[in-house]
């Protein structure tokens, strides 16, 4: 089971990328339009855990069980990953 990332072309799909698999949580990104918030939603109806990530050039958005859970800024986005994947395996957030 995948946690689903719909993200925009201008979104930094690789640092987030990086940041999930550095905490051994897989990731299916997909190229999407749309804000950030808008695809976060999707993405948890797609994902199988209900745990979906959203993002374009400038946000980040996880949304777990339908709601918005953590958000952060584009240019995070590598320790937004980690952040995120932690929330998803249930390990406590590095300060």
């Amino acid at each position: 089971m995948n946690v689903v990332a719909l993200l925009s072309d201008t979104s930094p799909a690789a640092a987030l990328g990086a940041g999930f698999e550095e905490e051994g949580v897989p990731l299916a990104i997909e190229s999407a339009d749309g804000a950030a918030e808008a695809l976060a939603d999707e993405a948890a109806k797609r994902s199988e855990l209900g745990i979906g990530v959203g993002g374009d050039s400038e946000r980040l958005i996880l949304v777990v069980a339908g709601r918005r859970y953590l958000e952060a800024a584009a240019s995070e986005a590598r320790q937004f990953g980690h952040d995120a994947a932690r929330i998803v395996a249930r390990r406590p957030v590095r300060p």
